[in-house]
C-alpha cells in the first residue's frame, strides 16, 4: 500500500511540475485589426461632410478617420465627445458618446494623437482630479492613458 502511495506521490509531483512549465513570451503583434488612419477633412468625400455638418452643427475638435469600408469622425458636441460612422455617400451608419461628463480639450486630444496615431479611443473619462483617461484597444488588448489636462501624459497601462 505504501509503495503505491509513493509511486501515486512521484507521478503526481512529476505532472505538477511539468505542467507549471512557463512559455516563452510571443513576440508582440505587428498588426493592430483597430487600427485607423487619421485623414484631413479635405480628403472626405463632400457628401460625408455635408451630412456630418447638417447632423452636428457645432461640432468642434473634430478627427477624421478612413476604415477599410467607411469614414469615422470623432468630435466635441454639445458638451460631450462623440463617435460616427459614414460611408462613402454620406449615410450616417453609427453613433455613439464616448465621453458624457465633458468635452476633451483639444489639447489632450492632441496628445494622444501624437503618442497614438493608429488607434482609435472608444470611451474618455474625466477623473475627479482634472485628468483625462483614454480607452482603447491596440489589438486585443485594452489600453489606458492617462493625460493631465494640459495635456502631458500621466501613465500608460494595459490589461
Amino acid at each position: 500500500m505504501t509503495m503505491k502511495l509513493l509511486v501515486s506521490a512521484a507521478i503526481f509531483s512529476l505532472l505538477t511540475f511539468t505542467s507549471c512549465q512557463k512559455d516563452a513570451p510571443t513576440a508582440p503583434a505587428t498588426t493592430n485589426p483597430q487600427a485607423i488612419t487619421v485623414v484631413p477633412q479635405g480628403t472626405v468625400p463632400a457628401a460625408v461632410v455635408a451630412s456630418f455638418n447638417a447632423s452636428f452643427a457645432g461640432a468642434t475638435e473634430v478627427e477624421w478617420h478612413k476604415s477599410s469600408n467607411q469614414f469615422e469622425v470623432e468630435f466635441n458636441h454639445q458638451s460631450q465627445r462623440h463617435h460616427a460612422g459614414y460611408d462613402d455617400n454620406g449615410h450616417q451608419s453609427s453613433h455613439s458618446i464616448t465621453c458624457i461628463n465633458a468635452v476633451v480639450p483639444a489639447v489632450v486630444l492632441a496628445a494622444f494623437r501624437a503618442s497614438h496615431p493608429n488607434d482609435n479611443v472608444y470611451e474618455w473619462k474625466l477623473q475627479n482630479d482634472g485628468s483625462w483617461k483614454a480607452h482603447f484597444y491596440r489589438g486585443t488588448v485594452k489600453w489606458e492613458a492617462t493625460y493631465s489636462a494640459a495635456g502631458t501624459l500621466i501613465k500608460e497601462e494595459h490589461d
